[in-house]
């Protein structure tokens, strides 16, 4: 088993560009590494991923954001394409990007303690690929209202959403994660990889169209000014209050 930890803890393991570039590097290890027979992703501290780095979007130009979609676009392209089963060991937030990081994983093993959100309007970005990825797992209806009432829902209603796989005690999730990555080891790899393989292939079109799209969303969307507004009022309100939620 390879563990791959987002550690930022300082800020809930949002994502800047050098985050994503330390993830993107260790999915790639991992996968290539004969011995590892499954990848666990968590968060340090109290959040899985908390999303997007607001403070890094906030100083954004025009070319910047474009380039930090082609950055997610291109980590989602080598998660999708792992050899391996991945297990999201979600041990609290996870919310905008840090869901859908999640949500690509194989298996979603939550603590009690976990919490979820695809809170993109609350920051005034577009919630495209999260979208996307939402109305495959959970179904339009379910989608539409987490977006658009930009919705933290807990651990047990997330379950019953369909969003995780199991809800354990904080204390066994651990204990759990390890069954599940030692049932998983005894399978062939070339049978796993190729099962894999086809998953991918099952969601291509749909990978394609979600990229596609929130390349031409989030530049309308960041020319409008809304992007930019919607990232410096975050800050602001967590330089108020760092308590404060997305």
């Amino acid at each position: 088993m390879a563990l791959i930890t987002m550690d930022r803890p300082q800020a809930m393991n949002a994502f800047n560009c050098t985050q994503r570039e330390l993830f993107q590097s260790a999915l790639l290890c991992a996968d290539a590494d004969p011995g590892v027979h499954a990848i666990v992703i968590t968060g340090q501290g109290k959040a899985f991923c908390a999303g997007q780095d607001q403070h890094e979007s906030a100083a954004m130009d025009a070319a910047g954001s474009a380039a930090r979609i082609d950055s997610y676009m291109a980590l989602y392209e080598v998660f999708r394409a792992l050899t391996k089963p991945v297990i999201a060991r979600v041990n609290g937030v996870a919310a905008g990007a840090g869901l859908q990081i999640a949500l690509m994983a194989d298996l979603r093993i939550a603590s009690t303690k976990a919490r979820f959100g695809m809170t993109e309007f609350k920051v005034g970005s577009a919630a495209i690929f999260g979208s996307a990825l939402l109305a495959s797992i959970i179904g339009e209806a379910a989608m539409k209202r987490l977006v658009l009432l930009a919705e933290i829902v807990p651990a047990a209603q997330s379950l019953t959403l369909g969003l995780v796989h199991e809800v354990v005690d904080d204390a066994g999730l651990d204990a759990r994660v390890a069954e599940i990555c030692a049932q998983v080891s005894q399978w062939s790899p070339t049978s796993v990889a190729i099962t894999k393989s086809w998953w991918k292939e099952m969601g291509d079109e749909l990978f394609a169209r979600a990229a596609t799209a929130a390349r031409r969303g989030h530049a309308l969307n960041f020319a409008s000014g809304a992007y930019s507004l919607g990232a410096r009022k975050f800050t602001e309100r967590k330089q108020a209050d760092p308590h404060a939620r997305a």
